[in-house]
């Protein structure tokens, strides 16, 4: 291991603990896809390989989120309506070495979202 370099782990959902199969092709509309899943817990995840469009993959999460709660991304609150958690990912081997503290420098990131469901 390089120095510096924080020892990677399986990947587990982190607000279920279950074991997280590795990102598929999954449509999020008529016209887009992403790499990809969802978890038993409800939670959905989003992979970036690159690092580079986590804000693209957080927006097209947060659009599966809203269409689960029937409304609108700009109607939700992180907190309120989601969590989310931001791993550090490495595609090649589908591991992770925690929370990712930065974006960019060919570190992948996999974002997990899980929407809260609505009191009545």
């Amino acid at each position: 291991m390089r120095r510096g370099q924080r020892e990677s782990r399986e990947l587990h959902c982190p607000f279920c603990s279950r074991l997280l199969p590795r990102p598929v092709e999954i449509q999020l509309n008529s016209f887009e896809s992403a790499e990809g899943g969802t978890c038993e817990c409800g939670a959905i995840y989003l992979a970036d390989t690159t690092g580079k469009n986590v804000g693209e993959i957080m927006l097209k999460a947060l659009t599966l989120v809203a269409s689960s709660l029937s409304t609108e991304v700009t109607d939700l609150n992180c907190g309120e309506d989601y969590d989310e958690v931001i791993l550090s990912y490495d595609w090649r081997t589908h591991r992770s070495s925690g929370a990712s503290r930065r974006f960019g420098g060919g570190q992948g990131s996999l974002y997990i979202v899980k929407p809260r469901a609505k009191s009545a």
